[in-house]
């Protein structure tokens, strides 16, 4: 290689690595701008978004066997979705417990049709055998009166000792009739006892024949099929599902009247209200929107699958009465909590906090600074800041190199006493826990 070429391939290195240089100089600028955002003005709504799955606003229950027993196991299902009529197959109930328990009160039945019969035979040879010994005591009776009647020429002793026996077999006959009595009291008072037993186990059968025919579930009206869920797994009732007497297996939904159930963290609860409106869109009519209304509000907290916190239930109304509506359909639900108009605003990410102050990084005297802010409501999105930037002024929407170095603008105190005295919602914490993972990350 010539001095001429080594010159040459030494200056297009050189050019080259220049413009590298330059390049990366320019897309560092260029980052480093597009991290910035510019503070807006105009009007803001608060809202909450929530996920929802449709049902109707009525329905009819269809339930379970109404018995007194444990679990019950479902053997069959028609399809969901399925439209029915009144008296239609829903579903089949495992009704073998039932089975035992009728054949266990027939064998008792069957005991106790033995068991009269025997009564019956056993008093009546004891009866017999009584009568008997009541009849030979009359023909002895009538005898011995003859007897006294053929002697009443008899000296006096005689006559005695004849009516004194005449008297002990009427006390003996007396006595046989009485004990006849007991015997036929005795034994109407055991057959009346196995009576009463075997009476009560053909009511048994007959209440258990009846139940039986609770577990085969019929529509109680006409409808679209809709299985239940269970509340706390969220799992819909299905073939091999276990339940207690008297569940709700699936509901006849009334679908001129539509509902999103809504799950809403314990954190945003308190923004909702009875009234408020809602925005609804559905995962399978993308082109669709709706409007609503929230109708009821869960006064209880719930820890419900895949939710990190406890939510409360609402029910959102929809207003639009549309055929394609079903229910199960995944909802998006956007409630509407507040509006604000004509206030300054900027993307929650660009805001920061530590123990003491609320503040923004942004440039200022071509510097960059940390800037005290005063914040008020916020969305998803976006928090209005009452004082601290202006309109059109740029905020960081990340965080810069070396922060904790860069000075603090404070506020006067005049700013911070004008508005101590307005209410301020804990609109720090979402960005405290930003901060604390963008320095972890």
């Amino acid at each position: 290689m010539n001095g001429k070429t080594f010159f040459l391939f030494l200056f297009l290195l050189l050019l080259g690595v220049g413009g590298w240089y330059v390049y990366k100089q320019s897309d560092t600028k260029e980052q480093t701008e597009a991290v910035k955002v510019p503070v807006k003005y105009g009007d803001l709504k608060v809202e909450v978004t929530a996920t929802g799955e449709l049902q109707a606003k009525n329905s009819v229950q269809i339930r379970g066997p109404q018995v007194r027993m444990g679990q019950l196991k479902i053997l069959d299902l028609i399809k969901e979705g399925t439209m029915v009529k009144k008296g239609d197959f829903i579903a089949q109930i495992d009704q073998s417990e039932l089975e035992k328990r009728e054949d266990e009160r027939i064998d008792q039945i069957t005991g106790s049709k033995g068991e009269v019969e025997q009564v019956r035979s056993d008093t009546s040879i004891t009866l017999s055998k009584l009568r008997d010994q009541i009849k030979e005591m009359q023909f002895s009776i009538v005898n011995k009166e003859k007897e006294v009647n053929i002697n009443i020429y008899e000296p006096k002793e005689v006559q005695d000792r004849i009516q004194s026996d005449l008297e002990k077999l009427q006390r003996d006959y007396d006595t046989a009739v009485r004990n006849y009595e007991k015997e036929v009291n005795k034994a109407e008072v055991k057959v009346a006892k196995v009576q009463s037993e075997l009476r009560k186990n053909r009511g048994k059968v007959s209440q258990i024949r009846s139940d039986k025919k609770q577990f085969t579930v019929k529509a109680p009206s006409d409808g679209m099929v809709i299985y239940a869920r269970n509340r706390w797994t969220g799992v819909k009732t299905s073939i091999g599902t276990t339940l207690y007497a008297n569940s709700i297996i699936a509901n006849l939904p009334d679908l001129t009247v539509m509902v999103s159930e809504t799950f809403i963290n314990e954190i945003d609860i308190n923004r909702i209200k009875i009234g408020l409106p809602v925005t609804i869109k559905i995962d399978a009519l993308p082109d669709n929107q709706y409007t609503g209304k929230v109708i009821d509000i869960g006064n209880i907290g719930q820890q419900r699958p895949n939710f990190d916190a406890k939510v409360f239930d609402i029910k959102i109304e929809i207003n639009e009465r549309d055929s394609l509506l079903r229910p199960a359909m995944t909802t998006a639900n956007t409630i509407l909590t507040q509006s604000h108009k004509d206030v300054t605003y900027i993307p929650l990410e660009s805001l920061h906090s530590n123990e003491e102050i609320t503040y923004v990084f942004m440039d200022k005297n071509g510097a960059t600074v940390r800037q005290e802010v005063i914040t008020g409501p916020y969305n998803d999105a976006h928090i209005i800041v009452k004082a601290g930037v202006k309109e059109g002024e740029e905020v960081y929407h990340s965080i810069p190199e070396n922060p904790d170095d860069l000075d603090m603008i404070e506020l006067s105190d005049e700013e911070k006493k004008k508005y101590q005295k307005i209410e301020q919602p804990a609109s720090a914490t979402p960005d405290i826990e930003r901060e604390n993972a963008e320095k972890e990350s």
